[in-house]
């Protein structure tokens, strides 16, 4: 895997040049039940066109860099020094970079992303620091072997190129587009001075596999300090993670109907599904645990449904995905039966527990971030827990009454009322396509909800008793 790749030299070099460039047009599907499954990956370096291990390149007057990369997918270090012609080192740079895997099938139309983390060994501060960046070959190669255009990963802060130290979730600024049979795409990962992966995917006309190819564990996204680390043990791309309120579970798309989602405090159990129905999402926010407990979870798709009057059971495949969770040493009202209702910026999708739905059917209405608050198109998130809105076009008002709560509020004021008590908000409701946007944590805790934020996936949870 550690052989030089000549062509690689300009895609290595542009990617760290490019990013800021190509918008792309996605393509026509030929099935919707296609998408992309990877082929091959490999290991490439092509930065002054040196060995993988302790390669030295002369650069003139008298001076000479020496560069190494060592280590296997997932966890390599990385190092560059220049020496003079005594052999005294001038400037030095060490740094290693842990990364996921990315997943062994990319749905078309949804976003990727893996979990990646730099760390800097030691450097001269000549130099700086080591770097990371990540994209995806939307437009393919062109006979040269640059990239006609480019989908760029980016951190939750936006960052494109992310320097040393720090530990993100790296996620495709656009959705992944459709393509042909045959079509061939690339994720390009690069590690600064030219090493890196690149992982090659081919559009096929089929679903993504029935189990996942096995791939090295994965760093969890950082999580708050109280709660105990979420432990994923199934392929890259997925993952589980511990918030305040329960465990956030996220897996990839397989073939059926929906997904079964068990949960059991044993791992030689399959446990409980942890709902009556089937999930028709590939997320789900379990907030029905106890404190500092230990659950193995276990997906498997629903392939067909059950006809009770027939003698029928519901037909599962195989195990698509397994998680162990430790809980943090506090959870959300712990004992009591609780729902969720899940929102993603960027989605028009919601899950009420585990049952996927349009915000606003037919209109794309999405979540949005203003000032640092999340904004949703409220009316959804209160019918949603059987509440009710009213809208006086004289006086702009919006009245949310639900769970035994009342909260008014103004279009464009950061006045606010609950149960008739005034105080005031930091951003006001605002009104965009049509649509009223008020901060999801100033209402929903008013009408005794707890609102959660999961930064690694751009989530906001609201949970609420039954």
């Amino acid at each position: 895997m550690r052989k030089r790749i000549a062509i690689f030299l300009a895609v290595s070099l542009s990617i760290g040049l490019l990013l800021s460039v190509c918008a792309f047009a996605p393509e026509k599907a030929v099935a919707a039940t296609g998408g992309w499954h990877l082929v091959n990956t490999k290991y490439h370096i092509s930065t002054l066109d040196v060995t993988v291990l302790g390669g030295a390149y002369n650069a003139g007057g008298g001076l000479f860099d020496t560069y190494t990369g060592e280590g296997s997918e997932g966890n390599m270090r990385f190092s560059h020094s220049r020496r003079g012609n005594n052999g005294k080192v001038l400037a030095h740079r060490n740094w290693q970079v842990i990364w996921d895997t990315p997943s062994a099938y990319l749905a078309p139309n949804q976003k990727t992303g893996f979990n990646a983390e730099v760390k800097v060994i030691s450097f001269s501060a000549s130099w700086g620091s080591a770097v990371i960046n990540a994209s995806f070959d939307a437009a393919g190669m062109t006979p040269s072997g640059a990239t006609a255009g480019i989908i760029r990963f980016q951190s939750e802060q936006g960052e494109t190129t992310v320097r040393s130290d720090k530990k993100v979730y790296l996620e495709s600024s656009k959705v992944i587009p459709e393509g042909r049979p045959g079509d061939k795409k690339s994720i390009y990962l690069a590690f600064g001075d030219g090493y890196g992966y690149i992982y090659e995917y081919e559009w096929r006309e089929s679903a993504a596999p029935s189990t996942p190819a096995p791939a090295t564990p994965a760093p969890t996204t950082p999580v708050p300090a109280t709660p105990a680390p979420a432990t994923p043990t199934t392929s890259a791309g997925s993952g589980a993670e511990v918030f305040e309120s329960g465990s956030r579970i996220m897996w990839h798309p397989a073939s059926g109907l929906g997904y079964r989602l068990f949960r059991s405090t044993s791992q030689s159990s399959l446990g409980i599904s942890v709902t009556d129905f089937y999930i028709t999402g590939t997320s789900f926010a379990d907030v029905n645990v106890e404190p500092n407990t230990t659950y193995y979870y276990t997906v498997k798709p629903v392939l067909a449904e059950a006809r009770p009057f027939e003698g029928i059971e519901e037909k599962l495949g195989p195990t698509i995905a397994t998680f162990t969770v430790k809980t943090g040493s506090q959870v959300y009202k712990p004992g009591s039966f609780k729902h969720f209702i899940l929102m993603k910026l960027g989605s028009p999708y919601m899950s009420v527990d585990g049952v996927n739905q349009e915000i606003d059917p037919g209109r794309g209405t999405q979540p949005l971030v203003i000032s640092g608050r999340t904004m949703v198109p409220i009316r959804a998130v209160v019918e949603a827990m059987d509440g009710t809105v009213t809208w006086d076009a004289s006086t702009q008002k919006i009245t949310l009454s639900a769970r035994g709560n009342q909260v008014e509020m103004w279009l464009n004021k950061k006045d606010i009322k609950i149960n008739g008590t005034a105080t005031k908000m930091d951003v006001p409701p605002i009104s965009q396509q049509g649509r009223t946007f008020v901060p999801l944590r100033f209402a929903a805790e008013n009408l005794n909800c707890k609102v959660d934020w999961i930064n690694s996936t751009k989530e906001a949870v609201t949970v609420y008793e039954d």
